[in-house]
């Protein structure tokens, strides 16, 4: 089973780096997460940070409730 990552800490917030997170959730969640959520570092948008608790909700959400169906099926 795929582990949910650790947040890293930024300027007091709590973000993920979507290349960090294990090759089938980066996969999965980064087809899922809108251009909208992406943060902006730097005055330009980082396609590759997003706010954790995004990712957070998508992982119990999704994620893992795929997982469940995978396990029942």
């Amino acid at each position: 089973m795929t582990r949910k990552a650790l947040p890293i800490y930024f300027e007091g917030n709590k973000i993920v780096r979507i290349s960090d997170l294990p090759m089938a959730q980066s996969s999965l969640f980064s087809g899922w997460v809108q251009p909208s959520q992406f943060l902006v570092m730097n005055e330009q948008k980082d396609l590759d940070l997003v706010k954790y608790e995004e990712y957070e909700y998508w992982y119990q959400k999704y994620f893992m409730t795929e997982k469940d169906l995978d396990n029942i099926l």
